[in-house]
């Protein structure tokens, strides 16, 4: 009897050992601005080869950089997956260094130079109209259009402050007609808190006019959408990779480099675009069907997401003084 209640606690202590073992390593915290579906997509796909679990919080992107700041000390986040590239960069002090093997073929500018982030896709910053609201014919052609005083009030976008592609839409704008363009666009438009809400609101006929990105909009014409529109603005579209980077000292790095992997894989990224309508940052992805090739599409030449950290203290500065003014 006691030799047998010794094998029996024997195998429940190696049980309990594996069990522990496995509960711990196969977990990451993933913190994203992604659409939840698009969340949902690549978790599942994520657990299901890899078998780790990923625990997601779903924030602005910069919400998400104050909050890694915050936790520096005791990090509860393994990785962030995606923001704009400015953001990402003004935060790199608080990612970890990490070349993904499959980052190899990424364009220049598309992996920080000390591999904090990497680029996973590409957004073209667009205007999206409402067709029944502002008619091909009379919808604006560039940016500057929207100045005019027909748009006053029918026009939307994100807030800068709290989302990292509002924030390079204002940086474009800002590239092209400088401070007074920043504050005509400022007058004409209503500033939402998120950028899903611009996307929404024009495709339910709320706004006419929205200044937001790409695959947004896309998604509701390959959806059959009729009343959805793209207009790429002839003074120059912007084009902004958006990145996941690793948070240093995160709870999980060997993990987390396997969810790094994973997101700017091809096959994920090709699913990704299938789905979604993301531009791959992959140059080997499958062909963007539906959408223009870029080099149809007039983009701003002087856009520098570099150059856009550099100036986000300033522009969000002066951005609140003209809000404030209005």
């Amino acid at each position: 009897m006691r030799n047998y209640l010794c094998k029996l606690w024997a195998v429940a202590a190696v049980s309990l050992f594996l069990f522990a073992g496995s509960a711990s390593a196969a977990e990451v915290v993933l913190y994203s601005s992604n659409p939840s579906e698009l969340l949902d997509l690549v978790t599942r796909g994520f657990e299901a080869k890899t078998g780790i679990r990923v625990s997601v919080v779903r924030l602005g992107t910069g919400e998400a950089m104050k909050r890694i700041a915050a936790e520096k000390n005791k990090p509860l986040c393994d990785v962030f997956w995606s923001g704009d590239v400015a953001v990402l960069e003004n935060a790199k002090a608080n990612f970890q260094t990490y070349r993904s093997p499959e980052a190899k073929g990424l364009p220049a500018g598309y992996v920080e130079k000390e591999g904090r982030w990497t680029a996973s896709n590409a957004h073209v910053m667009i205007i999206m109209t409402n067709k029944s609201q502002a008619k091909d014919q009379d919808a604006p052609k560039m940016w500057k259009d929207l100045f005019m005083p027909k748009w006053k009030g029918k026009i939307v976008m994100a807030n800068p402050e709290k989302s990292g592609s509002a924030y390079a839409q204002v940086y474009g704008i800002y590239k092209l007609y400088g401070w007074d363009g920043l504050k005509k666009l400022i007058e004409h438009a209503k500033i939402l808190d998120s950028s899903s809400l611009i996307y929404k609101g024009v495709a339910a006929g709320e706004y006419p006019l929205g200044v937001t990105m790409e695959y947004a909009a896309h998604r509701y014409i390959v959806g059959g959408d009729r009343n959805v529109g793209i207009v790429y603005p002839s003074d120059g579209a912007f084009m902004a990779p958006e990145a996941t980077g690793i948070v240093a000292n995160c709870p999980h790095p060997a993990e987390a480099k396997k969810l790094v992997d994973y997101l700017i894989s091809k096959p994920v990224v090709d699913e990704i675009f299938a789905k979604f309508s993301r531009r791959p940052a992959r140059p080997d992805a499958a062909d963007t069907e539906g959408l223009p090739p870029l080099k149809a599409i007039t983009l701003l030449k002087s856009f520098d997401p570099i150059e856009a950290n550099t100036l986000e203290k300033e522009l969000l500065k002066r951005w609140k003084e003209i809000i404030l003014s209005r």
